[in-house]
């Protein structure tokens, strides 16, 4: 699976939880322009978790500060399962 199949999947379910219209959510779009706050972060990271099937590691969560690092870790956990 590749990026440009994950990141409308992420695009929505930030969009979802913040009650946002997915066009405010760009690949550079920092957590904090788009007012998500940690337990929003991790509320958003199940429901990828649930929708690919595979596990952030806790620490990994920390260092989320933009949608871009939300694609790039979801693609690689995708990717090294498959």
């Amino acid at each position: 699976m590749e990026q440009q199949e994950i990141y409308p999947a992420i695009v929505k379910a930030i969009a979802t939880q913040k009650r946002l219209d997915p066009s405010r959510v760009s690949i550079d779009s920092t957590l904090q322009e788009l007012g998500i706050s940690s337990l929003d972060a991790i509320t958003i990271v199940y429901e990828i978790e649930d929708l690919f099937d595979i596990e952030v590691d806790n620490e990994e969560l920390e260092n989320l500060k933009s949608v871009r690092n939300i694609v790039d870790g979801i693609t690689k956990l995708v990717q090294a399962k498959s």
